[in-house]
C-alpha cells in the first residue's frame, strides 16, 4: 500500500507541474489582478478539482460520461469557454498596447516617461476588487468543470493504484483526497511565487506580453478540444 501511495504521489507531481490551461489562467489573472487575481483563480481551480476528483472517485463522473453525447457536449462547451478566455486575453493585450502607444505619444509631447513601473494592473485591482476576484474564481472553476479530459484522466488514473487494505470506493476517495491536498500545496506555492514577481507583472510591457502568451495558449487548447470533439 505504501508503494502504491508513493507511486501515486510521484504521478501527481508530474501531472501538476506540466503546464496547461490552469497555469495560463493564473498567469493571465496575475498580470491583470496581481496576487489577488492569482489567488482567486487558484481557489476556483481547487474547488473545480475537488468536485471532479470526488465525482470520479465515487463513480459519478464515469456514469455521466457513459451517457451518449455528454462527453462531446462538455468537450465542446469547454473548448468554447477556453476560446472565449483566449479572445478576452487578446482584447486585453490590444487595449494595453493601444494605451502604451497613447502614453508614448503623450510622453513624446510632454517629455515625460512613457511607461511608469506601476500601470494598468494596479488601477484595475483598485477600481474593481470584488468583481475581479469573482471573475478570477469563476474562470478557474469553469475551466476545470468544463474540461472533460480532466474527468477522463481521473477515471483512468485511480484504477491504476489499488489500495488493497481499502475497498475500491474508499481507496479512490483516499487517492482523490491525496491529489487535492498535493494540488493545494502546489497552487499555494505557485501563488507565492507569482506574488514574489508582483512588481514584474505590474510592468505594462510584461502585462501585455503575458496577456498575449496566455491568449494564444488558451485559444490553442480550446481549438484542440473542439477539433477532437
Amino acid at each position: 500500500m505504501t508503494e502504491q501511495l508513493l507511486a501515486f504521489a510521484l504521478a501527481t507531481v508530474v501531472i501538476l507541474i506540466v503546464p496547461g490551461p490552469d497555469l495560463m489562467l493564473m498567469l493571465k489573472n496575475a498580470a491583470k489582478g496581481g496576487r489577488s487575481g492569482a489567488r482567486w483563480t487558484a481557489t476556483g481551480i481547487m474547488v473545480g478539482n475537488t468536485i471532479v476528483a470526488t465525482g470520479a472517485a465515487l463513480g459519478i463522473t464515469a456514469l455521466l460520461l457513459n451517457f451518449s453525447g455528454v462527453f462531446t457536449v462538455v468537450k465542446i462547451a469547454g473548448g468554447i469557454y477556453l476560446l472565449f478566455l483566449g479572445v478576452q486575453a487578446f482584447r486585453s493585450y490590444m487595449r494595453l498596447r493601444r494605451e502604451a502607444k497613447d502614453s508614448a505619444a503623450e510622453a513624446a509631447r510632454t517629455g515625460e516617461d512613457a511607461e511608469p513601473v506601476t500601470g494598468t494592473i494596479e488601477m484595475v485591482s483598485a477600481v474593481t476588487p470584488t468583481s475581479s476576484r469573482g471573475r478570477s474564481f469563476r474562470q478557474g472553476l469553469l475551466s476545470n468543470l468544463l474540461n472533460p479530459k480532466l474527468a477522463a484522466f481521473y477515471i483512468s488514473l485511480f484504477p491504476q493504484f489499488e489500495l488493497s487494505a481499502l475497498g475500491p470506493v474508499a481507496g479512490h476517495l483516499v487517492l482523490a483526497g491525496m491529489f487535492v491536498a498535493m494540488a493545494l500545496v502546489w497552487y499555494v506555492l505557485l501563488v507565492l511565487f507569482l506574488s514574489s514577481l508582483g512588481g514584474l507583472f505590474q510592468r505594462p510591457k510584461v502585462a501585455r506580453r503575458t496577456e498575449a502568451v496566455a491568449g494564444a495558449s488558451l485559444v490553442g487548447i480550446g481549438g484542440f478540444l473542439l477539433a477532437g470533439a
